[in-house]
C-alpha cells in the first residue's frame, strides 16, 4: 500500500528472505559449535562453559523459533494444520523470534526495535482500517458505532466439501480487481478471518458497493459457515440463510493492465472469482482489450451453477438474444449482476472443460490430454436435493448450456486441459497484435504448468525489435504463497 509494489513481490520477498535467514543462522550455528566444540581444547571444559551462557541459550530458542516458521509455512503442513493455525502462530512466533534474538545479542537491538516497530504498525493500521469501514464514519446513516455487514448465502451441496456462494453491499471505497478482503464471521469465531477474492465487480462511480463470494467449506470454520447455511437452508417453513460478516482489506494489487490487447482468463474450480472480475472489466468499452477468452475447468456441470447469474450476463455478450429467453425463476439474480457491454470490435469466447463424465457426455476434443492425476476442478456433482430445488436446478442449467456463438463446453473424461495447448490456440488463433495477459487462479499445479506456458511464449529479442506480440505477462492468484 505504501510503496506500490504488487503483493505477490513482497511475498516473494518474504518467504525468500526468510529462507536465506534461516539457511544463514544455521551455517553460524554450526561453525561456532564446531569452533567452540572441536577448536577450542580441552574438551569437554570450553564447551560446557559456552553453551551455558545466557546468550547462547537464546541463540539457540531464536534458532528453534525460525525452524518453526519454516516447517509450518510449508504447504503440505498449512493443509494438515490449517490456514487459521498457520497465520496466527506465524505472527506470534515471528514476534517471539525477534525477542529472542534481542536476548541472543543486544548489541544489535537496534534491529529488533526496528522490526517490531513495524509489526506493530502493522497491526494497528489494520485495526484502525478496519474500524473505519464498520463504524459510522464511514456509512453515518446506521448511526456512529461498529456495524458488521449482514451477508446472504445460498449453498451448493458437494460430496467432498459444500460451495457457498454469499453476497452482501456495504458503503466503503471501492477495491480494484485483483485485490482480496479478509472476511471474519462474528457469529462462529470473531479471532479468525480467511482471504477471499470478490467474484463481483467494484462499484466505481458508486459508494454501495455488491460483493460476491465463492467459498469453498473445507475444516475449520468454512465447514462451520456450511454447517450454518445449510441448517437454515434445511428450515420449514424455507427462509434465506444469512451471517454477519467483518470485513478487513482490500489487500494486494490491482491486476488491471491498460496496455494490454488481448487477454486469456484460465481458472479452475473456485479460481473463476480471481478471473471473473478481469473478464468482466475487459468486456467494458472503455477497456482498450480487443480479444478475450475465459477458460474455466470444474468436475462437474453442475458447478456453472455457483456463478449463473455473472455466467448468463457473459453469455449475453456472446448473442445479444440470450437476455431474452432468459427464464423468470432466475430474474432477480440476473438483474443483481454486474452488467458487461462488449462493442462489436471486441472478440470474446468462453471455453468450459468438465473433467468427470456426465450422461450426456461428449468426446474429449484433440487438444486435450488424458491422466490420472489431480483435475483442475475442486468440487464433485450436487447431492441430491428436493424436487423443487432440483427442478429449478436443472432449468438454471439448461439455460447455462443452451447453444451460444463462442460458447463450448467439453467433457473430458477425467483427464485435464492442456495448459499450453489453450495458450498456444490462444496466441495462434486469436492473437493478431499487441500485448497478452494471461489470468490464472486455481491448484498449484495449474500455475506451475501456466507460467512455463507463458514463459515459452515471450521472445525477448522480438519485444527489442518492437514486436509486441512476443510481450506475454502472467498473472498468477499467489495469496498464499
Amino acid at each position: 500500500m505504501l510503496t506500490g509494489i504488487p503483493y505477490q513481490s513482497f511475498n516473494f520477498l518474504h518467504r525468500w528472505t526468510g529462507r536465506i535467514i534461516l539457511v544463514q543462522s544455521f551455517v553460524h550455528a554450526i561453525i561456532w559449535t564446531i569452533v567452540e566444540g572441536k577448536l577450542y581444547q580441552p574438551q569437554p571444559t570450553t564447551y560446557n562453559k559456552w553453551i551455558s551462557q545466557k546468550y547462547m541459550i537464546w541463540g539457540c530458542i531464536a534458532q528453534g523459533f525460525i525452524t518453526f516458521l519454516f516447517v509450518f509455512s510449508l504447504r503440505p503442513v498449512i493443509r494438515w494444520t490449517g490456514y487459521e493455525f498457520f497465520r496466527k502462530s506465524h505472527l506470534i512466533v515471528a514476534g517471539l523470534y525477534l525477542g529472542a534474538c534481542w536476548g541472543h545479542w543486544e548489541k544489535l537491538s537496534c534491529w529488533m526495535i526496528a522490526s517490531l516497530a513495524i509489526m506493530g504498525f502493522d497491526l494497528v493500521a489494520r485495526t484502525v482500517r478496519t474500524c473505519l469501514i464498520h463504524t459510522g464514519y464511514k456509512d453515518g446513516s446506521h448511526g456512529f458505532g461498529f456495524h458488521s455487514i449482514p451477508s446472504t448465502m445460498e449453498t451448493f451441496q458437494d460430496p467432498t466439501g459444500t460451495i457457498i456462494r454469499m453476497t452482501f453491499t456495504h458503503s466503503h471505497k471501492a477495491w480494484a480487481i485483483g485485490q482480496h478482503y479478509y472476511l471474519t464471521f462474528p457469529a462462529l469465531n470473531i479471532w479468525q478471518s480467511h482471504p477471499f477474492t470478490p467474484a463481483s465487480n467494484p462499484g466505481v462511480s458508486s459508494s454501495i458497493q455488491r460483493h460476491t463470494y465463492i467459498i469453498r467449506a473445507c475444516n475449520g470454520e468454512t465447514a462451520k459457515l456450511a454447517a450454518l447455511a445449510e441448517s437454515v437452508a434445511n428450515c420449514y417453513p424455507r427462509c434465506v440463510a444469512s451471517t454477519p460478516v467483518i470485513m478487513m482489506g482490500p489487500y494486494g494489487s490491482s491486476i488491471a493492465n491498460e496496455e494490454v490487447s488481448n487477454i486469456l482468463a484460465i481458472s479452475g474450480g473456485t479460481g473463476i472469482t480471481y478471473t471473473l472480475p478481469a473478464i468482466m472489466t475487459a468486456l467494458d468499452d472503455a477497456s482498450p482489450a480487443r480479444n478475450i477468452e475465459l477458460v474455466w475447468t470444474v468436475r462437474h456441470l453442475e458447478n456453472l451453477a455457483w456463478i449463473a447469474p455473472e455466467l448468463a450476463y457473459l453469455k449475453s455478450q456472446l448473442d445479444q438474444t440470450w437476455t431474452n429467453e432468459v427464464g423468470n425463476h432466475d430474474a432477480d439474480k440476473l438483474e443483481k449482476a454486474p452488467i458487461v457491454s462488449s462493442g462489436s470490435e471486441k472478440r470474446f469466447r468462453i471455453r468450459i472443460f468438465v473433467t468427470r463424465p456426465d450422461t450426456t457426455q461428449q468426446q474429449p476434443s484433440h487438444e486435450l490430454r488424458y491422466g490420472k492425476s489431480e483435475d483442475y476442478g475442486d468440487a464433485g456433482s450436487l447431492a441430491q436435493t428436493p424436487s423443487g430445488d432440483s427442478i429449478s436446478l436443472a432449468l438454471r442449467l439448461e439455460e447455462l448450456c443452451r447453444r451460444c456463438p463462442n460458447f463450448s463446453i467439453t467433457w473430458l473424461n477425467n483427464a485435464r486441459p492442456d495448459v499450453a495447448s489453450l495458450v498456444d490456440t490462444f496466441m495462434n488463433e486469436t492473437v493478431e497484435s499487441g500485448r497478452t495477459q494471461v489470468i490464472g487462479s486455481g491448484p498449484p499445479q495449474l500455475g506451475t504448468q501456466l507460467r512455463a506456458a507463458v514463459a515459452a511464449k515471450n521472445v525477448p529479442g522480438n519485444v527489442w525489435q518492437g514486436d509486441e506480440g512476443s510481450d506475454v505477462e502472467c498473472v498468477w492468484d499467489d495469496r498464499m504463497g
